[in-house]
């Protein structure tokens, strides 16, 4: 069975799953990414050893994408915002081949009907054929499901990345014994709710003695993120950008992962962090932390953008005796064992035969 999949950008977790499905020999794979590189975001790209075209590198090569697109078994779209995008669905769902959306949850437009509105344009093919949706994580099944309707089939294939290296990390940085330190990872965004970890932590400092914060990643809040910590400056550390491969480490040398955004449609973060031991704030408007964090167990959940409710899951996470986070650590690892880079590939390649005999029937 030959699968053509279409994508955005060749991130470093897209390229390591496809290169491990293909490599497991369950399909034949091609990729089309749009984009090798963005300027957004600053991740070495591994080597690519699946078949792949980057169209921005071989904007040549579109007419024999669009041949190869039409002439799969399976075409999988996991990015429809771009033109070229459409022009390849719109092809192949004209074609009356076998293909499906492979998603995450919508809804981070605001006002969401204003998305609603873009979608039924870009997605008209969606609405108007029985075509797969894979949702990536419960939370984007349940938006498609509401949006789309009950006549077609729904798949939760969320994202997948080798948990291994997490599992196995040691601190990249010296701590004391007995503080205890929270971890945020990710851009210094307002959508990631930086801002609210630094109010959070500005409140637990004054209340708690031990507890310490660091920052992995940078982006637009930093400076106002100093000014608003100088007050506790001696017990936060700015990390600054680190490339994929380097976060084990520091993952390694926190006690708490601090991660609660705003919106996030999944959040990688999410079970690497659990992958760490590290018990997890999320937030209800994540797709991995809806998935994997069970309140009180493995980590908190939170209303996203609720500034009281974060101190809160914070303070009680600084408290906790050493028992009880040793606990929550174990639970951690725990919730994810089921979410290794096998699973990944035994899901996509379930998912892509589902797919193809679903339409057949």
């Amino acid at each position: 069975m030959r699968v053509a999949v279409v994508t955005y950008l060749a991130s470093p977790y897209q390229a390591e799953l496809f290169n491990a499905v293909a490599a497991s020999g369950g399909i034949e794979l091609e990729v089309v990414y749009l984009h090798r590189t963005s300027r957004t975001r600053r991740w070495t790209i591994p080597p690519i050893s699946h078949t792949a075209v980057c169209l921005d590198e071989e904007p040549g090569r579109f007419e024999e994408v669009r041949a190869e697109i039409l002439d799969a078994d399976l075409a999988v779209f996991n990015y429809y915002s771009q033109r070229s995008a459409r022009v390849l669905l719109d092809g192949r769902a004209a074609s009356g081949k076998p293909w499906c959306f492979w998603g995450e949850r919508p809804g981070l437009r605001k006002p969401e009907w204003i998305g609603r509105l873009v979608r039924q344009c870009a997605l008209s093919w969606l609405h108007d054929s029985p075509a797969p949706i894979w949702g990536i994580g419960r939370f984007a099944v349940e938006r498609y499901q509401t949006e789309f309707g009950p006549r077609r089939a729904y798949c939760n294939l969320p994202y997948f990345s080798d948990l291994k290296r997490f599992q196995c990390s040691v601190g990249a940085v010296e701590r004391a014994a007995a503080e205890r330190v929270f971890l945020f990872s990710g851009s210094l965004i307002h959508r990631k709710a930086v801002d609210l970890v630094g109010r959070a932590f500005l409140r637990l400092a004054r209340e708690v003695p031990n507890v310490r914060l660091r920052l992995l990643g940078d982006g637009e809040l930093y400076g106002a993120l100093a000014e608003m910590l100088h007050p506790v400056r001696e017990r936060v550390e700015f990390i600054g950008f680190k490339d994929w491969a380097e976060l084990p480490a520091y993952y390694g040398a926190a006690d708490i992962l601090c991660v609660p955004s705003r919106y996030d449609g999944w959040g990688l973060v999410v079970p690497e962090g659990l992958a760490s031991g590290l018990p997890v704030i999320g937030t209800n408007s994540m797709g991995a932390a809806i998935e994997f964090i069970k309140s009180g167990l493995n980590g908190w959940l939170v209303p996203a953008g609720h500034g009281d409710m974060l101190f809160a899951a914070m303070r009680e996470a600084a408290l906790l005796p050493d028992t009880k986070l040793a606990e929550m650590s174990c639970r951690a690892r725990e919730s994810v064992r089921e979410h290794s880079l096998q699973h990944g590939i035994q899901r996509f390649i379930r998912a892509t035969r589902d797919a193809l005999a679903n339409w057949q029937s």
